[in-house]
């Protein structure tokens, strides 16, 4: 199958080209031709159409002959808090591009479309899991901006699958890529490759034995590789858009939950072989760049300096 990637040097993307090495899909590329983008293809030795998904002409150049297109392409907060015009035109018109490219295809690809948990807004108020029958609630530009695309590729008539991704763990810690930490990819990857799961909505997460606060997602690593856990002053308490999901059915159809979360620790610890006994040497510069970062303990510190 070839398989059209936008977004296909971000988090997500890079995570399921390497997924992909199994499947033995044509993957191709779709990305703006940045000086990072560019060293990332050329290590990775990728297939690649560079363009923009604002411009149309350059999304019907990449779709051509595709069996099928895992949109990932988007701005997402912080950067679409920063820049909203801009989110916009990524996300919003990006995907009406999308549709309009595959929409003029002589057999229109199959669509898997990356939306978000965030869509049913603050929910801590509420008993969780959430699932696909509680109702959306988008409260800022970037939850507006999926709403709208999830609507415009229900109604174009394609072969679409939507799939709403809770928390996406980074890959990336101090250099070491850690596959372990996305079941996500497979989730995309049978979308596409299974014939009776169109015009269905999914929630996309790590089930029980990931659900999770986000404390635990943050102080779990840090413990591990002897940094040490961040104080409650670190970590605020405003509702936040993200909860638990209840993922029974999308498991049941796509079987994409491989690991639990003290796998991708173990997994992560492992990948950095020698260097693992040396991070807690780090640690009093790493505590004090993780602190400064959170603006709940500045606040607090400056409180207490009163």
């Amino acid at each position: 199958m070839k398989i059209l990637l936008t977004g296909a040097f971000g988090n997500v993307g890079s995570a399921l080209r390497r997924e992909d090495k199994a499947r033995g899909h044509q993957i191709v590329c779709f990305d703006q031709p940045t000086k990072k983008n560019r060293a990332k293809a050329k290590r990775q030795n990728a297939t690649v159409v560079w363009g923009d998904i604002r411009n149309r002409a350059d999304v019907e150049r990449a779709m051509a002959g595709v069996d099928a297109v895992i949109h990932l392409a988007a701005i997402i907060p912080p950067g679409s808090l920063h820049a909203p015009e801009l989110a916009r035109q990524v996300n919003v018109v990006g995907t009406e591009n999308v549709i309009a490219a595959a929409q003029a295809q002589p057999v229109p690809p199959k669509i898997a479309f990356a939306s978000s948990f965030a869509l049913f807004g603050p929910t801590q108020h509420l008993p969780p899991p959430r699932t696909l029958d509680d109702p959306i609630n988008p409260t800022d530009d970037y939850t507006r901006h999926k709403a709208a695309c999830e609507t415009a590729l229900q109604e174009s008539g394609l072969d679409v699958t939507i799939l709403r991704l809770g928390a996406v763990i980074p890959i990336e810690v101090f250099g070491v890529l850690d596959p372990m930490m996305f079941d996500v990819p497979l989730a995309f990857l049978t979308a596409v490759e299974r014939d009776d799961v169109a015009g269905r909505t999914f929630l996309i997460g790590g089930g029980p034995r990931c659900q999770l606060y986000e404390r635990d997602i943050v102080n779990g690593p840090l413990v591990r590789l002897g940094i040490g856990a961040l104080p409650d002053e670190a970590f605020g308490h405003e509702p936040f858009q993200i909860d638990w999901a209840d993922t029974t059915e999308s498991q049941a159809v796509l079987q994409f939950q491989r690991y639990t979360f003290d796998d991708c620790m173990d997994h992560m610890v492992a990948n950095l072989g020698w260097k693992a006994p040396f991070v807690k040497f780090a640690r009093p510069i790493a505590r004090w760049q993780l602190l400064r970062t959170s603006h709940h303990y500045r606040a607090f510190k400056a409180s207490k300096n009163r």
